[in-house]
């Protein structure tokens, strides 16, 4: 149990560095400083840095996926409105950070693909996964008759993924939450709200978004 909660401690330390100062400037000493373990700790379980990153890229995402799931998978809200609660959950989670961090994913995928490709595939997979879950609660939508079966989900769902990326490095470079909002304003209440009213739908959010996006 030891063991294991040294790993795990180093892993969390080394994800909360890494949020800020990227892979290459985050540095071992500096982690095992703040985990607070033995300096011989780091290559005991990891053989490498980039070993290491891979299982700092695996949290994040578990970490995502621990928001994530419950939203997009629960029963309690139509599907698109689940689909705009995870966007704004996430949104969220950003604005308490003071627009600082973002996502690793994406922080990593700027400085890591061209350097290693074991860590481009890891962060290739994290894009994919996500894209995946949402294509299939867009599927839902679909057979909820709230977007048109014409519609590719999984095309929208790397649409939606891409985009919400790209939210949040301007986010990050603007010092605001404001391109976040955005993006929920125009997708939900704009692009697909369109979607979902042709199709019978209902955009119930409508109201509480714009008033988001005025902030």
């Amino acid at each position: 149990m030891r063991r294991t909660h040294t790993k795990d401690n180093i892993v969390r330390t080394g994800l909360q560095i890494m949020l800020t100062k990227g892979f290459n400037g985050t540095g071992v000493e500096a982690i095992l400083k703040q985990a607070d373990v033995p300096k011989g700790s780091f290559y005991n379980y990891f053989p490498s840095k980039e070993e290491f990153g891979l299982a700092v890229i695996d949290q994040f995402r578990a970490d995502v996926g621990a928001i994530s799931q419950p939203i997009l998978t629960g029963s309690s809200l139509p599907p698109m409105e689940r689909l705009r609660t995870f966007f704004e959950c996430l949104t969220d989670r950003f604005e308490e950070n003071h627009c600082t961090q973002g996502c690793l994913v994406g922080n990593l995928g700027l400085e890591m693909s061209d350097q290693s490709e074991t860590l481009r595939h890891r962060l290739d997979e994290g894009l994919s996964g996500w894209t995946a879950a949402i294509a299939s609660v867009l599927v839902e939508a679909q057979d909820a008759k709230a977007l048109p079966a014409d519609l590719d989900p999984k095309l929208l769902a790397g649409t939606l993924v891409s985009s919400f990326e790209g939210a949040i490095l301007f986010g990050k470079v603007k010092k605001s939450v404001k391109p976040l909002r955005s993006f929920i304003f125009l997708f939900f209440d704009h692009f697909l709200a369109c979607k979902q009213n042709r199709s019978g739908g209902k955009n119930i959010s409508a109201r509480k978004c714009a008033r988001k996006n005025r902030k």
